[in-house]
């Protein structure tokens, strides 16, 4: 699994430099007064609010960056392209650092925290889950159980709404491999589409599709990541912004003005959830307001405040990740390793 991995990415990384780099992507400061540029590769995702309305309220530009955003399919898509450097920033979990540091892979360094939580929210085709008589309120064990026999959607092979599925499965006692049919989708809209159109019976991703799903009937939410659902995924190092190590080396005050924009925007969203929505509904592939607002409510407990990473809570967060078989290494917790404060003032 491992070697597969090893060579999905770096057999990945050439094409997708390409793309990123033809968006705009390179980095580095044009010259005296010029903006330094940033390309960040991401899955679009409303817990990335910050960015987006960094973006959109020219916090990026007044501290002398010029930031290209990149979308991608898959969260697992942005680690080639910051491993090659032709992006600098990607949206990663301590799963994938740690994964590719087992491999000898240690190009990428996780700088500023975003959600200290696991978001990913299950929703299921609404009739099944009554045919096997769960919901949210069913003790968690029933809920992983009803996932026998089921076609169960994730974005890409490797990505972690594959890892985490898998999870759910083994912690009812199934085979991954034989006692469920796990398709790779694409992207947020993708599974939305497949769960309508029953190509799929369940998938689990981070809001707003799971909520929209459900607000349109043909969806039922089991798992709800925001609400700390699962008891060993609720106080987690879960998802934050990796750098190019060589890249924010040279480029440190860059890097500082990178995290001082995250937190001046994470501001305004944990100020007043509904405004940001209303400033990001455009950047969301299910575009419906009120559901993002429903969103961010239900995820701002989960966000950093101030992008700083925990020493205990990433030790922890490694122990479980390697106990639970995301990672098959526990990973080296120190300081500087996978992660560094050094960017952000903490």
């Amino acid at each position: 699994m491992r070697g597969q991995r090893r060579s999905a990415v770096i057999g990945g990384a050439l094409a997708l430099a390409l793309t990123v780099a033809a968006c705009g992507g390179g980095g580095g400061t044009a010259g005296e007064g010029a903006r330094t540029a940033i390309t960040v590769s991401s899955l679009p995702s409303a817990f990335l609010a910050p960015l987006y309305i960094a973006e959109k309220d020219g916090i990026f530009e007044r501290e002398g960056l010029d930031v290209t955003i990149v979308e991608l399919q898959s969260g697992a898509d942005g680690v080639p392209a910051a491993i090659s450097g032709s992006s600098q920033y990607a949206d990663l979990g301590f799963d994938d650092l740690a994964t590719l540091a087992a491999e000898g892979e240690d190009s990428l360094l996780m700088v500023h925290n975003l959600v200290r939580r696991v978001t990913f929210t299950l929703v299921m085709n609404p009739d099944l889950a009554r045919e096997r008589g769960v919901s949210r309120e069913s003790p968690i064990e029933a809920r992983y159980a009803a996932l026998k026999g089921l076609r169960l959607g994730v974005t890409s092979p490797g990505a972690a709404s594959d890892k985490y599925m898998r999870y759910y499965l083994r912690e009812a006692g199934l085979d991954p491999e034989r006692d469920a049919e796990i398709i790779a989708m694409g992207d947020g809209a993708s599974l939305l589409a497949a769960l309508e159109t029953r190509q799929i019976d369940a998938y689990q991703l981070s809001p707003p599709t799971p909520y929209v799903a459900q607000a349109e009937g043909f969806g039922t939410v089991l798992i709800d990541g925001p609400s700390g659902d699962v008891p060993r995924f609720a106080d987690f190092a879960y998802t934050g912004f990796a750098a190019n190590r060589e890249w924010a080396e040279a480029n440190p005050e860059a890097a500082r003005a990178f995290g001082r924009a995250l937190n001046a925007a994470m501001e305004q969203v944990l100020a007043d959830p509904h405004a940001a929505a209303a400033k990001i509904v455009d950047r969301m592939s299910a575009g419906d307001l009120p559901i993002l607002q429903q969103t961010l409510d239900a995820l701002a407990p989960a966000l950093s405040e101030d992008g700083c990473f925990d020493a205990a809570a990433v030790q922890s967060t490694l122990a479980v990740m390697h106990e639970v078989e995301i990672i098959e290494s526990a990973g080296d917790p120190a300081e500087g390793v996978l992660w560094t404060n050094a960017y952000n003032d903490c």
